[in-house]
This record gives structure tokens, C-alpha cells and sequence, in this order.
């Protein structure tokens, strides 16, 4: 690591002094972190090139998030206190990646996370709720690889990117929902997640699974290998890979994902208009309510009896009908 940051015992410092500061970790791109005793929080901030979207992770006491009051800007936030020396050096890393690599603040912040969390990955399992959630996705890029092709089913595959939504097939988008609840219930995990953009109408595809006995249904690491069947013999088979591996899969999940899983009832796609259940950025900003100290939002939606408000396009509803054999 170059001299451009504080030395550990210099960080240990600055925190011992219990006062908020905020500290220059590189000109460019200007980078600076911030520690807040008050919150308590420490934050590496920095801008986002042109049309770079906002990277996705979920990790407990990390979030990364547009900056509430300086438009165009990206921070990674940590907020357990007892994890601030032990993740300052990955802030450290995330900021040389951003200098030294060309790859922007948005490119360092997701290359650092993907290799952190695939480390951290190895030799355990991954949560229930991911499992379900990359299930789901496994299940729309198997449907959409019989519908329109490996190469471009693939390509369509957005979410393990830290894109915007999860899939961009033809002229809309599609954001992934699964559930093993008895009621077709989804968390939604940010003001933007069901926000569409203003090039592509945004649909809900909701995939509500429940466990299956022996001999049915199917694992994830089957999905994985359906997937994998799909694109064989085609140059999407290495992009497949990547986007896997950047998803959270990981070959040792092979023995310790053991759920099977089946579909509870059939998919279903819902256009996310005006009037769908949702919170988003725009909505409270309607109200005039100041809510740039609220870190994080996370709410749960009931689509049960939510009817789909349009009539769904006939890629996305042959995609979701699609029953994978593994």
C-alpha cells in the first residue's frame, strides 16, 4: 500500500479522538473519508463516472449508497465500530484499485467487494436468502437462454454487476423477487430498487418457491449446472461463469446448498407502474419530507393480490413459464 493514507496506528488515532473528521485519501479521483463518532460511521466517499450505476451489497454492517447531499457521488459506509480498524485497510484498497487501476471510484469499489465477499465465501454456505434470491435469477436466465439464446440471455444478466436491475431483455427491464413464504411477500432492499429508469419500463418478475422432498425439484447448485448446460458450447459460457462467480457462487456451495426446491405456485410478472406498492426516492421527494439522514431502507411488499397492471410481453411471460429439468 502506498503512502498516500495513515498508517493503521495513525487511523487509531484520529478515532481515539472521538471528534468528526475527514480525511483526503487521494486528488484523482478525490477521495475522502469521513469518520462520524456521532453515528457511529466511517465513509469512504468518491465520484461516479458518467452513467455508472450504484454497486450492490448487502453485507451487514457495510452499505454502499449514492451520497445523500453531493449528487453524483458514491460512499461505502461502515457503521459497527468495533470493525472500523479492521475495515480501514479495505477502504485503503478500495481507493489505490480507484487510483491506480483506471477502473473508476463505482468499478474499484465493485472489484474490492466481489473478491472480499468470494473469499469470505469459501468453505461455508451462503445465507437462505441469497440462495433464494440467486434461484430466482437462475431460474429467469435458464427461461430466458431457451427463449432467446445463450449469448444474449446472458448479456441480459445484469444484477451480479451491481446493475440497476437485475435482467435488460429487449425493451424493458426485469427485477427478480423469490420467496419461500406461504404468501407471495418480497423485501425490498433500497429507495431505487423498484425506481425504472427512464429509457425502459420496469416489470417484477416474483418467483415463490417452497422446499421439495427427495427426488424432486431441484438444488441450487443444479440450477448452476442447467445454467451452465445452457450456455455450453457458446461464448457465453465464460461470461456465464464470471457473472456467477460475482453473484456469490461458489464451487464448495456445490455440497452445502442441500435444500431442494420447487416452485410453490407459477411465476408471475407485474408491471411496476404508478400505483404499484412501492417506495422510491422520487415519491418522498414529492412530499418535501428531508430524509437524507435516513441511511437505509429496507420494506416488504405483499403482491398476493396484486394484479399484473398490463398485459405481460410475450418474451418475459414464455421465460417465466419455462420448467427447468435439471
Amino acid at each position: 500500500m502506498t503512502r498516500q493514507h495513515l498508517s493503521i496506528a495513525g487511523f487509531r488515532e484520529y478515532l481515539a479522538a472521538g471528534v468528526p473528521m475527514a480525511l483526503p485519501m487521494g486528488k484523482e479521483p478525490p477521495l475522502t473519508l469521513t469518520i462520524d463518532p456521532g453515528r457511529p460511521s466511517i465513509t469512504l466517499q468518491g465520484p461516479l463516472a458518467d452513467r455508472e450505476a450504484v454497486p450492490r451489497f448487502r453485507l451487514e454492517h457495510l452499505s454502499v449508497r449514492p451520497a445523500p447531499r453531493d449528487p453524483g457521488f458514491l460512499q461505502v459506509v461502515i457503521t459497527d465500530p468495533s470493525l472500523f480498524v479492521d475495515a480501514y485497510p479495505i477502504l485503503c484498497a478500495v481507493a489505490d484499485r480507484a487510483r491506480l487501476d483506471g477502473k473508476g471510484f463505482g468499478g474499484a469499489v465493485t472489484e474490492t467487494l466481489r473478491l472480499l465477499t468470494r473469499l469470505m465465501g469459501r468453505g461455508r454456505s451462503i445465507s437462505r436468502e441469497r440462495e433464494l434470491g440467486l434461484c430466482g435469477e437462475l431460474l429467469t436466465l435458464i427461461g430466458a437462454s431457451k427463449r432467446l439464446g445463450p449469448q444474449v440471455a446472458v448479456s441480459a444478466w445484469r444484477g451480479p454487476h451491481g446493475e440497476e436491475h437485475d435482467f435488460a431483455i429487449e425493451d424493458f427491464d426485469v427485477e427478480v423477487k423469490t420467496t419461500a413464504s406461504e404468501s407471495r411477500t418480497h423485501w425490498i432492499g433500497s429507495l431505487t430498487q423498484l425506481q425504472a429508469t427512464l429509457s425502459a419500463p420496469l416489470w417484477l418478475v416474483s418467483h415463490q418457491l417452497t422446499e421439495a422432498g427427495p427426488g424432486q425439484g431441484w438444488r441450487l447448485s443444479e440450477l448452476v449446472a442447467a445454467a451452465r448446460d445452457s450456455a455450453a458450447g457458446s461464448a457465453a459460457g465464460v461470461e456465464l461463469d464470471a457473472k456467477l462467480a460475482a453473484a456469490g457462487w461458489a464451487e464448495p456451495f456445490d455440497e452445502l446448498c442441500t435444500t431442494r426446491w420447487r416452485r410453490r405456485t407459477p411465476s408471475r410478472a407485474f408491471l411496476v407502474a404508478e400505483d404499484f406498492p412501492r417506495l422510491t426516492a422520487q415519491q418522498l421527494a414529492y412530499t418535501g419530507f428531508d430524509y437524507s439522514h435516513v441511511t437505509d431502507v429496507r420494506y416488504r411488499i405483499d403482491l398476493t393480490h396484486q394484479e399484473a397492471g398490463a398485459p405481460v410481453p410475450e418474451p418475459l411471460a414464455d421465460i417465466i413459464a419455462t420448467e427447468v429439468h435439471p
